[in-house]
C-alpha cells in the first residue's frame, strides 16, 4: 500500500481552526432568551417605531435586549425592580382588554403576551409561546417575539405606575 499523501496548507487551516468543544457552546445557549422581530408592529397609533427613538433610547433598548438574552426567562420572571418590587418581566397571558393597542391580525391566536420594562415608563411588549403549542406554531419558548415598542406605557394601562 502507498504512503498516503500529506496536504501541509490543509494541516495548517485545520491546525488553526479553534478547539472548543461546539456541544459545551450550544449548552451555554439553550435555556437563555432571544428575541425575534417577525411579529414586530409599528403601524398602530399607540405604538412606535425605532425612528421615533431618540440616539439613547435605543441604545438602552440593544443593551437591555444584550442583558436580558444573557439569563432565562425564569431568571427574569423572578428579578424584581424599583422599589415597589415590579417584575421586569411579566407574563400577562391574554392579551388585556384595557388597552389602547389591538390584538394584531398576524399574531397567532395561542400565544402568552408579555412585557419586559425598560426605563421609566417604556415597555418592551410581544409574547411567547408555550411549551405546549411550540409544535403546532412552529415557534420557539425560549424566544421573545417582540411586537410592539410601548414608550407610553399604554399596552396594558392597569398596571400600577
Amino acid at each position: 500500500m502507498a504512503p498516503k499523501k500529506t496536504n501541509p496548507r490543509k494541516e495548517r487551516f485545520l491546525s488553526n481552526l479553534p478547539t472548543q468543544d461546539l456541544v459545551s457552546e450550544i449548552s451555554d445557549v439553550k435555556g437563555k432568551l432571544s428575541f425575534s422581530f417577525k411579529y414586530f408592529d409599528a403601524s398602530q397609533e399607540a405604538d412606535h417605531d425605532f425612528k421615533e427613538w431618540n440616539d439613547k433610547q435605543k441604545q438602552e433598548l440593544l443593551e437591555k435586549l444584550r442583558d436580558y438574552s444573557r439569563e432565562s426567562k425564569v431568571f427574569w420572571l423572578n428579578q424584581r425592580i424599583g422599589g415597589g418590587g415590579l417584575k421586569v418581566l411579566e407574563i400577562y397571558g391574554d392579551f388585556p382588554k384595557n388597552s389602547d393597542f389591538e390584538y394584531p391580525k398576524h399574531v397567532p391566536e395561542k400565544v402568552r403576551w408579555a412585557r419586559f420594562r425598560m426605563e421609566s415608563a417604556m415597555r418592551l411588549v410581544g409574547f411567547f409561546v408555550s411549551e405546549d403549542a411550540v409544535t403546532e406554531l412552529k415557534l420557539s419558548s425560549d424566544i421573545f417575539y417582540i411586537v410592539f415598542l410601548d414608550k407610553d406605557h399604554r399596552f396594558y394601562k392597569m398596571e400600577k405606575q
